[in-house]
């Protein structure tokens, strides 16, 4: 089986996604597959696709264009097996409008959300692109005056307003549907921002994170709902924040960073999974 690892990609997480899928291609090799990577750009963004020869993706992306259900269509048509969830369910869980409502419909709280600026009845309040990830174009408004200029920044993108919520940042790890663990992440700046994802030292994390149990056990149950309710598969990452006891539902992630900085990989450890553990189990689990 020959096994191409799809990365790079379009979005502005590109970066971040050619580290993710040179990790991963280091550990498939590591471990005696017949694999290669693919820098998925502007100029092959199809042919990427259809003119390599491979008989399993392995999909490192993150963000618009890999992780929002387009190249899962593709896949898809060429008859490709390939890791993670399928288009429909990653096309839904990359809007963060729509996950919103499905999660609270299942009954998790999430933040106070606005439609727009003109009705927003309490400061401060978060604005960001509902179709990106890795804190990238989050603004946080202290007054109308600052939201209507993050608003006019983020141009014609849609977009999530929503009560700024201070409180322990929480990420929770499921693979297979199965809960690893709940990840307090300490960022070293005021916000868990671009720089304290990815810069190494950026930020500390916290695992398993010391929190109280009736809250931490609720942030497990709570993603591994979220994972079922939205018909994930594979590996998926819930970000919660926790104030005052209180949990409140953020974002989901289907196509988690894999780099050394990343959450999985510490996650996975709290069930004894390594790095290529979990790489093998994407591999096993998806494979024809």
């Amino acid at each position: 089986m020959k096994i191409a690892v799809f990365m790079g990609g379009i979005s502005s997480e590109r970066e971040v996604s050619l580290n993710s899928g040179k990790a991963i291609l280091e550990s498939l090799l590591k471990q005696g597959y017949d694999a290669y990577g693919v820098d998925v750009n502007e100029n092959n963004l199809i042919s990427a696709f259809t003119d390599n020869e491979y008989d399993f993706a392995y999909l490192a992306f993150h963000g618009g264009f890999g992780e929002d259900g387009r190249v899962q269509g593709l896949l898809d048509m060429l008859g490709k097996a390939y890791t993670g969830s399928g288009a429909t369910a990653s096309g839904v869980a990359m809007d963060k409008v729509l996950t919103k409502k499905l999660v609270a419909a299942a009954g998790i709280k999430t933040p106070k959300s606005f439609e727009n600026v003109k009705v927003i009845d309490s400061y401060p309040v978060v604005i960001k692109p509902a179709l990106e990830g890795s804190s990238v174009g989050i603004y946080f408004c202290n007054n109308e005056d600052e939201a209507k200029k993050a608003v006019e920044a983020l141009g014609d993108k849609k977009i999530v307003i929503e009560e700024m919520i201070s409180g322990d940042e929480l990420t929770v790890g499921v693979i297979n549907g199965e809960g690893l663990g709940v990840l307090r992440i300490i960022p070293k700046n005021e916000f868990y921002d671009y720089e304290s994802k990815y810069a190494l030292g950026g930020s500390v994390h916290e695992y398993p994170a010391k929190i109280d149990k009736k809250a931490y056990d609720e942030a497990l149950k709570n993603a591994v709902k979220v994972h079922e309710v939205l018909g994930l598969k594979g590996i998926s990452r819930s970000d919660f924040l926790l104030k005052d006891n209180e949990l409140y539902f953020l974002e989901v992630n289907t196509l988690p960073g894999m780099t050394k900085t990343s959450l999985i990989p510490d996650l996975a450890t709290l069930k004894g999974y390594s790095y290529d553990d979990v790489v093998k189990i994407m591999v096993d689990t998806f494979k024809k």
